[in-house]
C-alpha cells in the first residue's frame, strides 16, 4: 500500500527523562490516572525545561495522553479484565442510581447493565474536539423533549469544570480495546476503529476506518504490520503502528475464533498413537551369514551362497559344472 501525503504536523515527542518522571508517577498511582493538577504541573515543568523553553509548550492535553496510553499499554499486556463501572451514587438524591444507569443503558446502541455490579467500562466523544476520552463517572442524566437522551460525564483525568453533557445514542459506547502483538489478525480493512493521532499541538484518540492492512513477520519487538486508516474527522490519512491502533468490542469473536481453532489443533496432536506392531518392526539391517553343510560335495553349492560370505571356506564352483 502506498504512503499517503503527510498532514504537515510533526509528531511530538517526550524525551527520556520525561518519560522515566511520568512513568515513576503512574506507578505510585498504582496506574490510575492522576490529578489534573499533577498533570498540568508536569506541562509547566516540561516547558520551562532547557531544551523546551522559548521554543515548546507542552500542554496538559498531550501529558494527558501519555498517561492514557500508557495505562492501555499496560492493560493491553496483562490480564484484560475489565473495570468496574463506576456510577456515582448522587446522581438524583433518593433515587436509586441503579435503577437509574439501567434506564440509561437501555438505550439502543448501548451495552445494557442488569445489575449494579456489572463489569463494563465506557468511552464519549467529546464535543469540544470531537476526540474520544475514558468515562470515569456517570454523573447524572435526562431526557430530552427529542427523545435523545443525555448523560452528564466526567472523564477519566479531568475535573468538575470538564464534565459535559454527551448524547447517549451517537457518543456513549463501550471502550474500545488496545491491542496486543498477536492481535493484529484481528484488525482487517473496513474495520471501524478507535485510532491515536498525533499532531504538532495536540495527539488524540479519534474514529478511523482502515483502509489496507499489510502484514509483515513478527519479531523480537513485537507486531510490525502496518495499517492505512482515514480519519472520520477531517477524512485524513496515515499509515500506522499496531500500538496506535484500538479495536471495537464488536470484533472480539475473532479472537475466539482463532483461540478455539488454536485450541482444536494442540488437543489433535495429544490424541493417543497407537502401539506399534511386532509383525511390523523394523527388520535389522545386518548381513545374515549363510551356513554351508557340513560334509555336501562343494559342487552343489550355489555361486550365490558363495557369494554372500566374503571370505568363507568354501570352494569356488568350476566353471561349466553346472
Amino acid at each position: 500500500m502506498g504512503r499517503p501525503p503527510s498532514n504537515g504536523s510533526p509528531a511530538f515527542r517526550f524525551n527520556m527523562a520525561e518519560v522515566m518522571e511520568m512513568e515513576g508517577i503512574l506507578l505510585q498511582h498504582n496506574v490510575a490516572m492522576p490529578s489534573r493538577h499533577i498533570l498540568e504541573d508536569l506541562a509547566d515543568k516540561f516547558s520551562e525545561s532547557v531544551e523546551r523553553k522559548g521554543k515548546i509548550v507542552v500542554q496538559f492535553k498531550q501529558i494527558w495522553n501519555w498517561f492514557q496510553n500508557r495505562r492501555y499499554a499496560l492493560r493491553a499486556r496483562g490480564n484484560k479484565a475489565p473495570g468496574k463501572l463506576n456510577v456515582s451514587s448522587s446522581m438524583q438524591p433518593g433515587v436509586d442510581s441503579t435503577n437509574q444507569m439501567r434506564n440509561v443503558l437501555s438505550v439502543p446502541g448501548v451495552m445494557r447493565s442488569d445489575s449494579y455490579k456489572s463489569y463494563l467500562e465506557f468511552e464519549a466523544k467529546s464535543a469540544r474536539d470531537g476526540a474520544w476520552y475514558d468515562v470515569h463517572n456517570f454523573l447524572a442524566h435526562r431526557n430530552l423533549e427529542t427523545g435523545d437522551p443525555e448523560v452528564q460525564v466526567r472523564f477519566a483525568g479531568f475535573e468538575v469544570g470538564e464534565d459535559e453533557w454527551i448524547k447517549v445514542k451517537k457518543h456513549i459506547r463501550l471502550r474500545s480495546h488496545p491491542c496486543e502483538a498477536s492481535e493484529c489478525v484481528a484488525v482487517l480493512a473496513g474495520d471501524l476503529v478507535l485510532c491515536f493521532q498525533e499532531g504538532k499541538d495536540q495527539a488524540l484518540y479519534f474514529d478511523a476506518k482502515v483502509l489496507d492492512a499489510q502484514r509483515r513477520r513478527h519479531d523480537i519487538r513485537g507486531c510490525r504490520c502496518r495499517f492505512l486508516v482515514r480519519y472520520s474527522h477531517d477524512q485524513s490519512e496515515e499509515i500506522v503502528p499496531l500500538r496506535k491502533i484500538c479495536r471495537r468490542p464488536e470484533t472480539d469473536y475473532r479472537l475466539q475464533q482463532l483461540h478455539s481453532s488454536a485450541n482444536d489443533f494442540a488437543n489433535s496432536n495429544h490424541l493417543q498413537k497407537p502401539a506399534p506392531d511386532a509383525a511390523a518392526a523394523p527388520q535389522s539391517s545386518a548381513s545374515v551369514p549363510i551356513v554351508v553343510p557340513e560334509k555336501k560335495d562343494p559342487s552343489l553349492i550355489s555361486a550365490s551362497a558363495t557369494s554372500v560370505q566374503p571370505g568363507s571356506n568354501a570352494a569356488t564352483v568350476p566353471a561349466g559344472s553346472a
